[in-house]
């Protein structure tokens, strides 16, 4: 008789850790899109902060507006351009029923095309500098 009891015990003690297994998948889920939505718009931001701060260097004539210019402002757009696409493709894929895990290879992309563009664009504007 104990022995079914503690069987019993057993088996809910199981379930009830199943429960919980699954309920972290989904908090897990939940929090895993928002941060790569989060971090996608931060280098949106980024992006645009910067570019707002080359056409404000360029008034002030700190940076003269000839063909060295042409190619940073590029890839801040490329940047911006990138995680403003990264983060439509997240909505539209979640809009689907599709999960984060499911396209996060896709979501990477754009994270490192996002920073690659912010990366080299700071390095050519950083060049520009006498």
């Amino acid at each position: 008789m104990e022995k079914e009891a503690s069987l019993f015990e057993d088996n809910d003690v199981k379930e009830k850790e199943a429960s919980l297994v699954e309920d972290n998948k989904v908090k897990n889920e939940t929090l895993t899109t928002e941060l790569y939505f989060e971090l996608l718009k931060q280098y949106a931001w980024l992006s645009s902060a910067i570019i707002g701060a080359v056409v404000f260097l360029i008034q002030l004539k700190v940076v003269s507006f000839d063909s060295k210019i042409y190619a940073p402002l590029g890839l801040f757009c490329f940047s911006l351009i990138n995680s403003l696409l990264g983060q439509d493709f997240i909505v539209e894929s979640l809009t689907k029923g599709k999960t984060i895990y499911d396209v996060s290879k896709k979501v990477h992309a754009f994270r490192w095309l996002s920073i690659i563009g912010l990366g080299f664009g700071v390095g050519m504007l950083s060049n520009i500098f006498p």
